[in-house]
Parts: structure tokens; C-alpha cells; sequence
């Protein structure tokens, strides 16, 4: 390490080489380097590797990050001023997780994550189709996707459930756990590494507040009792995204359950074979349905116009490239 004891515990909090360099290129203003923890309605709350502390943003950043449609989310890292409170600058990121809205506004969701833990429970909780939607939003923003598949006591069939999963997305590691087995951290251990960030996504009630408190080792965060077996509903025991350190040295980012997670055009197309769409219509009413307006279309009822509209994109023949002409323009 650098021998600076400050630096030292940034580096625990995820601040790294790269970093240190993003920031070195931005315009000088007052300030020191801190990670985004918490947000809150008017505030965040912020860490510099010894303490925590609130902040606000500076009105010009507010100013800056309104301009250009942006805004601080849980991991970002920024410049903080003592005298008043301040966000001054925000740091350029290596990753950022978000979602579309039903509006069609995207929602910033974390940032600066190397790593995504996709929790599903194998109970009625058990959806191929959103985990893969996960898995994209997490491969199109360049974040290592890790599929946490928990509550196997409530599988039907956990093994063959597994199995499904894993043909699904034979690239991307599938982990199946008890959240509340003292093995977890061993079982995630390879993206658990000191200055690693990771954020677990899925829906309430799968267990990520549990798996949270299994890697810190202590309940700092409350979980809700699972309702009974017959509805497979959880309560909310998560309301915002917040940021902790772990033992090892890693950071982890709890986030509240996710509904729904409609895709983006852009996410949609990264490395996309489009898998979830072919599960679904083998689920659709009619044999030869086509994905449009057919009573019973399993595709129309779980997948937003836009991913539907991406698939169909992704079936029309390609047009071939023009040669350049001789001042650089395509022949007709």
C-alpha cells in the first residue's frame, strides 16, 4: 500500500490506482476524496476511510449533474469540502447499475460495483426470465454477474432448478445457499477480495438482507420473517440503498427489492442471445403466436415494448456496409 494511513483505509472502502487518476484529471477544486454510503431525500451519508459523516451537494455541482441529467448514486466517489458540508465534484466512474423506469427515465441504481449478486429464491420467488434481465443489466454496465440462488428448502426441485439456470447462463457462476448459513462467505470468497465492491439485487423476501448479515458476521441490518409457505410473499426489510464494509475487506451495497427491472434498449443488446424471450414463448398460448397482440402471450405479459422491440431488431437481416467513396461517403 502507499504507507499513508488515510489512503490505507480509502483503499479498504474500494479507492484504487484508477481512481486516483480519474481525479487527478478533473479541474482542481477544494475538497478530499469520499465514498457515497447512504442517500437520503435531502442528504447523503459519506465515508473518508476514518469516519462518516453527512453531506449536501455544492449548488454548482447540483447545477452540473442537473445539466447534464446525472445525479451522486450509493458507491460514487466525490470531493468533499469540511467548511459547509459540500459535495464539490464527482469522480468519473468505472461502473454504474440502473434501470428504466415505466416513464421510460432511467433510475440510477449503484455505482462503482465490480461485482453484482443476483439473489432468487427457489420458491415461488423462482423466476428464470428476471434473473436473466439482472444478469443483462449487469453485463451491459461491465459488472461480473453472480447468480445466488437461496431458499432451497423451499425448491420443488433445487437441483433441477440449478441445472436450468446454469444452461441458461453457462458463462455466468451460479452459487445455491442457505442466506443464513455461516458458509456463505466462503462460498462467495472469490469476489469477496479486499477494495472489491459488490451489490446484491432481487426481489423482497429472497433473502438479501439475511446474506448481507451472514457476510458482516453481526444483524446490523433487519430482516422480515418470510410470510407462510402457501403465498411465498416477504416483507420490505430494506427502504434505501446503503454501502458497508465487510471483514475481509470487500464493500457490500444492500438495495430494496426490485419489482420489476425493465431493461434499456442499450442493456438489452449486450451480449444478448435473448433467452428469456425464447423460455417465454414456449409458454405463449398459441404455437405460432407471434409476440404481438395474441390472448395468452407469455412474451407481451413479462417483457417491456422495448426488449420485445430490441429481440425483434435483433431478427431483421443486417444491411450490408457501404464502401467509402473517395471523400469518405458511402456509395448509394
Amino acid at each position: 500500500m502507499t504507507g499513508n494511513p488515510l489512503r490505507d483505509e480509502l483503499a479498504r472502502l474500494g479507492w484504487n490506482a484508477g481512481l486516483a487518476a480519474a481525479l487527478e484529471q478533473l479541474p482542481p477544486v477544494p475538497g478530499r476524496p469520499v465514498r457515497i454510503i447512504e442517500q437520503h431525500r435531502s442528504e447523503y451519508r459519506v465515508h473518508d476511510g476514518e469516519r462518516e459523516f453527512s453531506a449536501r451537494n455544492h449548488p454548482a455541482l447540483h447545477q452540473e449533474l442537473t445539466k447534464a441529467g446525472d445525479g451522486v448514486a450509493v458507491g460514487d466517489w466525490a470531493r468533499y469540502q469540511d467548511e459547509g458540508d459540500w459535495l464539490t465534484q464527482l469522480v468519473p466512474r468505472r461502473s454504474l447499475l440502473e434501470r428504466t423506469r415505466e416513464d421510460g427515465r432511467r433510475q440510477r441504481l449503484v455505482a462503482n460495483v465490480d461485482t453484482a449478486l443476483l439473489v432468487m429464491g427457489l420458491d415461488g420467488d423462482y423466476s428464470p426470465e428476471r434473473l436473466l434481465r439482472y444478469r443483462l443489466m449487469a453485463v451491459a454496465s461491465s459488472v461480473t454477474p453472480v447468480l445466488v440462488l437461496t431458499k432451497l428448502d423451499r425448491a420443488q426441485d433445487a437441483e433441477a432448478q440449478r441445472r436450468e439456470i446454469a444452461g441458461l447462463a453457462p458463462d455466468t457462476a451460479v452459487v445455491t445457499m442457505d442466506a443464513r448459513s455461516p458458509q456463505a462467505p466462503e462460498l462467495l470468497a472469490p469476489w469477496l477480495t479486499a477494495g472489491q465492491t459488490l451489490a446484491l439485487f432481487g426481489s423482497s423476501g429472497v433473502g438479501k438482507s439475511t446474506l448481507m448479515n451472514s457476510l458482516l458476521g453481526t444483524e446490523t441490518q433487519r430482516t422480515g420473517a418470510t410470510q407462510a409457505h402457501q403465498d411465498d410473499l416477504g416483507r420490505h426489510t430494506t427502504t434505501a440503498r446503503f454501502l458497508r464494509r465487510l471483514p475481509g475487506g470487500a464493500c457490500l451495497i444492500d438495495t430494496p427489492g426490485l419489482r420489476e427491472l425493465k431493461l434499456s434498449e442499450e442493456q438489452a443488446r449486450v451480449e444478448d442471445d435473448f433467452s428469456d424471450v425464447l423460455q417465454l414463448a414456449a409458454h405463449c398460448r398459441f404455437s405460432d403466436c407471434r409476440h404481438q397482440r395474441e390472448p395468452g402471450c407469455a412474451v407481451v405479459r413479462e417483457l417491456s415494448p422495448q426488449r420485445i422491440a430490441a429481440w425483434r431488431e435483433s431478427l431483421a437481416p443486417k444491411k450490408p456496409e457501404r464502401k467509402p467513396g473517395k471523400f469518405g461517403r458511402g456509395k448509394p
